[in-house]
């Protein structure tokens, strides 16, 4: 009996023991200062880089109207620039109107001419039928481009006179500027590409004439022939040379104008390029500003 007592003092003590063992931290308060040095520290704790770090302010709608403002002012150089170029295009069309009519009768006359088709390019391909086609062609284009021009100076002379009426900052002209916004993207944006899609078709036009007559030329250079079959479609009272220096000189005035008018076209084209970006973003700032207002 008092060896059975003995053993189970004995079991009570060790199993203490064990649970006193697992009870036991990992590690001691030396042992977890030993490690925090041991570990790699930041230059500076997070919550200062935190504070550190930029902020970003909210765009406001009065932010909006001043951008609209600047945005609007921008464009109005550039439409300025553009209607400089107007006054040239339109005396370019009316000139090029008239020189149709008075070159087309060399191509008319000679086209009963020996070897005409071989030698002549397109758009005349050795046919007056297809030339006359090809002279009619000319003939709208420059018509609906002279339209596209009195269209495009009247609603860019609109656009202009508007924001004139904004003043110099555009405070209180919150709904005008939205007006000009909307006119800008609807009317002025169609208006500007489409005489610019009508002003590269009179380009082409007139590159394909001056190449017809250049080649005309040379072929009354190379030959008699020309001369011989067309005498009686002439007035009589055109001579041979009369008809060659009024050729070369209806060449050189073409090749001349039509150099001019490509530079402006290409200035014009760089400046519609640059100017419908601002329209796009003119857009962009009205949405936005409706979108906070709504909120």
């Amino acid at each position: 009996m008092l060896q059975l007592l003995i053993n189970l003092v004995f079991i009570m003590v060790a199993a203490t023991s064990a649970f006193a063992e697992e009870s036991r931290p990992l590690t001691t308060p030396a042992d977890q200062q030993l490690i925090l040095k041991e570990t790699p520290q930041p230059d500076k704790p997070l919550f200062d880089c935190l504070q550190a770090m930029p902020t970003v302010k909210g765009i406001t709608v009065a932010d909006l109207d001043r951008k609209r403002f600047e945005r609007l002012k921008e464009m109005q150089k550039q439409i300025a620039s553009q209607r400089a170029s107007m006054l040239d295009f339109d005396g370019y069309v009316k000139w090029m109107g008239g020189t149709l009519a008075s070159y087309s009768r060399y191509v008319e006359a000679g086209s009963f001419a020996a070897g005409f088709a071989r030698l002549l390019p397109i758009p005349y391909a050795g046919q007056a039928g297809q030339f006359s086609k090809f002279v009619a062609h000319f003939a709208l284009s420059l018509s609906n481009t002279s339209v596209s021009v009195k269209q495009y100076l009247g609603s860019s002379q609109q656009f202009l006179a508007k924001v004139d009426a904004l003043g110099e900052s555009g405070q209180g002209k919150e709904s005008e500027m939205a007006f000009l916004t909307f006119y800008a993207d609807q009317q002025l944006t169609r208006d500007m590409t489409d005489l610019q899609g009508k002003l590269s078709t009179i380009s082409e036009l007139s590159t394909s004439a001056l190449s017809f007559l250049i080649s005309l030329q040379q072929y009354l250079a190379s030959t008699d022939e020309y001369w011989q079959k067309t005498k009686s479609l002439l007035a009589k009272k055109d001579t041979d040379k009369a008809e060659k220096g009024a050729l070369a000189g209806s060449i050189d005035g073409l090749k001349a104008r039509t150099e001019g008018f490509n530079k402006g076209l290409n200035v014009y084209g760089e400046n519609v390029s640059k100017t419908l970006p601002i329209i796009t973003t003119l857009v962009a700032y009205d949405g936005l500003r409706q979108e906070l207002e709504s909120k």
